[in-house]
């Protein structure tokens, strides 16, 4: 089932084209830039027009679409389950907004968008404790 629900998300982000980019405008080709806690522990997420998503964290190969709420998918092989969650269409380049919308425990994250690439990426956050 997993393998069939990423072919077909796929395949309808190889259909979409230009359309892909539509709510996430401000995003594409710029960083945005994840904090998760009073510390400033974060990363720095890319995405490209064509769909695909990378991390500071070393996180590739996932894609990512947007139809009134941004869903990242793993790659299959990382196990790793989709997450979907807002995404502000309005946020312009250099300014910031607080959603708790990503998080299962109704922790606040803050998400930036930086002018292009090649930012220096925030400490990242520290693994929790087994």
């Amino acid at each position: 089932m997993k393998r069939f629900v990423m072919t077909a998300a796929i395949l309808g982000l190889m259909t979409s084209g230009a359309a892909l980019a539509d709510g996430m405008d401000n995003a594409v080709g710029n960083t945005v830039r994840i904090i998760v806690n009073d510390a400033g522990e974060g990363f720095d997420v890319y995405f490209d027009a064509g769909g695909a998503y990378s991390d500071s964290m070393g996180r590739t190969g996932a894609i990512w679409s947007f139809d009134g709420q941004l869903c990242i998918v793993p790659p299959a092989e990382s196990g790793a389950d989709s997450n979907c969650g807002p995404w502000n269409e309005e946020l312009a380049v250099g300014e910031s907004w607080q959603t708790n919308g990503w998080s299962g425990d109704g922790s606040m994250i803050t998400i930036s968008i930086l002018e292009g690439r090649g930012h220096d990426a925030p400490t990242p956050p520290t693994p929790p404790a087994e």
